[in-house]
């Protein structure tokens, strides 16, 4: 099993829930543009607007109608910057929950199949942390851009999820990727 995981496009500026901005619908079609070339069997996304447009984009090209998977809604920053015994009991289900999520994607590794998860910065990094087994202390470092491309696959042999690649946007114009906030 192969699992590409992608954070959301830009959203608008402000604290609700809100959807993407101009930008963020411009990154959302070069995405999709850019995975209309590739197959996978499932796709998942968070609940929130800005990864539930980013997953409609990618789905009217690749054919798959997305799943929403509530585990994979953004988590709070400071999760990891404090020691996960500080969390508070809605944070701790959240991420009770989101381990379940993956674990039942563990527990099919071996099967031929690709799949394609829409869901957030902190997300991704948890996800990333969970599957390759990291502390999560050590996941700030770890950037993720718009649109940015990640994948791990089942290595079989050991039993274990490796990672392909991280944070690929080469399918984003070079202004949405560069800039004094982006790197």
């Amino acid at each position: 099993m192969d699992i590409v995981f992608i954070r959301h496009g830009e959203k608008e500026k402000g604290e609700e829930d809100l959807g993407l901005s101009k930008n963020g619908i411009i990154q959302a079609k070069s995405l999709a543009k850019r995975l209309s070339k590739e197959k996978f069997d499932e796709i998942y996304t968070s609940n929130l607007n800005r990864a539930k447009e980013t997953a409609k984009f990618v789905s009217d090209e690749i054919g798959l109608k997305p799943i929403v998977e509530e585990s994979l809604n953004e988590f709070e920053s400071n999760l990891l910057k404090i020691n996960e015994e500080s969390w508070d009991d809605k944070s701790r289900l959240h991420y009770n929950n989101l381990r379940k999520f993956l674990s039942s994607l563990t527990n099919r590794a071996d099967e031929d199949k690709r799949i394609l998860i829409v869901a957030h910065g902190i997300t991704n990094r948890l996800i990333l942390a969970i599957m390759l087994e990291l502390e999560l202390k050590n996941l700030i470092r770890f950037r993720l851009l718009e649109t940015g491309i990640s994948e791990i696959y089942w290595m079989s042999k050991f039993g274990n999820w490796r990672l392909k690649y991280w944070n690929d946007v080469s399918h984003q114009p070079k202004e949405l990727v560069e800039g004094e906030k982006k790197y």
